[in-house]
């Protein structure tokens, strides 16, 4: 018999016992629900991201404030993992959003409700823009890539479909199926 890989138990997982320090970090979406309508008219995401082993909650929500200014948080959030729609107006597809990345600035408050009223907990202060290119990545190929793609633009699309790979693979010994 192989001796190999014996089960010890696991480790126990270790949680830090405060929230992290303010700052920059990257998050992955680790759940969510659907946009809902508050009886203010304003609409909530509630997100559940993943931070360096940590879950921390947050609401982007979209509406109006309470100067009268529209403002879209769950567009910022959505812009920030690259899952917004193609075109303003139209719905995201929600189902895309679970383990979409991020980054976002933390910081640090004292939670006002909940099992953790009174402690200090980590909450999303704002929800970064990827980079976005001025020019497009198909400009950005080397000489060699460009050039080859130039050519196959001009390759004539009107060749027959079999050819003698075809053939010799139906004729082949080695190949088992029968044609």
């Amino acid at each position: 018999m192989i001796e190999g890989y014996k089960f010890m138990g696991g480790d126990e997982r270790r949680m830090s016992t405060g929230p992290l320090p303010e700052g920059d970090y990257q998050f992955e979406v680790a759940d969510y629900t659907e946009p809902y309508l508050k009886q203010n008219g304003n609409w909530v995401l509630k997100v559940r991201l993943t931070i360096e082993g940590q879950t921390v909650w947050d609401q982007p929500w979209a509406g109006e404030t309470s100067q009268g200014e529209q403002r879209d948080g769950i567009g910022e959030f959505l812009i920030c993992v690259n899952r917004s729609p193609r075109k303003k107006g139209d719905g995201p597809d929600w189902r895309k959003l679970l383990g979409a990345r991020g980054k976002c600035r933390l910081k640090i408050e004292i939670a006002q409700m909940g099992s953790m009223a009174g402690k200090q907990v980590n909450r999303v202060a704002y929800y970064y823009r990827p980079k976005e290119l001025e020019v497009p990545l198909s400009e950005h190929l080397p000489a060699k890539l460009q050039q080859a793609k130039q050519q196959a633009a001009e390759e004539p699309d009107d060749l027959p479909f079999r050819s003698t790979i075809y053939k010799d693979v139906r004729t082949s010994k080695l190949n088992r199926r029968v044609f």
